[in-house]
């Protein structure tokens, strides 16, 4: 397992390299040392030096050798330690998962989340719920202690924000894990939050469930390096899509009972609709007009009515008042609505 001692030494080597290249070449590259924060940036840093070298190497052949040389060690040293690093993060995910597997309710999952994340190998993370495209933080856990968890959630329920005003718009949208660089200065972030967290950089990733996003899983801060790379977004997307998993397999458990006989048309909604079709229903159900359907949907009205029209012909129902009132007929008898 690499630690924060196998870090530092490759760091420093990758500094030292810098600082020889620039001086070799009596340049402003020095300033580039003061960019090199871990180790991603020192590697962009040494491959600018090698690359200026390359480009002068007439003016000081054997300056220019020798500080090839220490660049390679260097960069072999860094590359060496970020395989190590990942090998044991991977190991992390797979007893993290293990934990989650052994929760036996949402609201027992919903609490578990933030711990296990930090268990991956980082200093923060944050569960939230996302009910009607707001971001509501639910659970945090940090390693600076609980004040710090409270004061988060506290900043983000007071005043719920709408995804749309903030960078997690793209999870929710694309369904996707982000990595967040520029959270210092990037004015889509949730301002609330990070003046309580003074974050640099982050992971958000999707919580799916019954084909929703239902909530949103924050990192901050991999415990070895102090930032978030790619690396970090990819470990985070396979971890939420499990809990993804977990979540649904605990609806499923929570749910009402096992489905009874119904007639041809009902005896699964899910039968005859498509996806986005049963999404459509569902909203409907719940008195949402096409407009606002079309918002929570990210898709057009017009999409929306196309929708509308072929789930009312494939229910045999005259209008949507009918077909909500099947909805609900069928979701008294059998699985509740895709969605919390």
């Amino acid at each position: 397992m690499s630690t924060a001692s196998d870090y530092e030494p490759a760091m420093q080597a990758a500094v030292r390299a810098i600082l020889r290249a620039a001086q070799n070449l009596d340049a402003a590259e020095k300033d580039a040392v003061r960019r090199v924060t871990d180790p991603n940036s020192a590697l962009e840093a040494l491959d600018a030096m090698e690359a200026h070298l390359g480009a002068t190497a007439a003016r000081d052949a054997n300056g220019s050798r020798r500080a090839m040389i220490d660049i390679g060690a260097a960069r072999s040293d860094l590359l060496a330690y970020q395989l190590a690093r990942q090998r044991a993060m991977l190991g992390h995910l797979t007893e993290s998962l293990t934990r989650l597997r052994a929760t036996t309710s949402v609201a027992d999952l919903a609490d578990c989340i933030p711990i296990h994340s930090v268990e991956l190998g980082y200093e923060r993370a944050l569960f939230s719920w996302i009910r009607d495209e707001r971001w509501i933080p639910h659970a945090m856990h940090t390693l600076n202690g609980p004040s710090e968890a409270h004061a988060v959630v506290d900043a983000g329920t007071r005043a719920p924000r709408h995804t749309r005003e903030l960078l997690e718009v793209d999870v929710v949208r694309g369904r996707r894990t982000i990595l967040v660089l520029d959270a210092m200065t990037n004015p889509r972030v949730h301002r609330e939050l990070h003046d309580v967290t003074q974050s640099q950089t982050y992971v958000a990733a999707p919580i799916i469930a019954r084909n929703h996003v239902v909530g949103l899983l924050h990192l901050d801060r991999n415990a070895d390096t102090g930032t978030t790379d790619e690396f970090d977004r990819d470990l985070l997307t396979l971890f939420s899509q499990s809990v993804g998993a977990q979540l649904d397999q605990l609806l499923l458990q929570e749910s009402v009972g096992p489905a009874t006989a119904v007639g041809t048309v009902d005896s699964s909604w899910t039968d005859v609709l498509t996806e986005r079709e049963a999404e459509v229903l569902q909203l409907v159900a719940r008195g949402l007009t096409n407009a606002q359907i079309a918002e929570r949907l990210f898709i057009g009205e017009e999409t929306t009515k196309t929708h509308m029209r072929k789930l009312l012909r494939k229910l045999g129902a005259a209008n949507r008042s009918e077909a909500g009132a099947m909805y609900h007929r069928l979701a008294a008898r059998r699985l509740p609505a895709p969605s919390l």
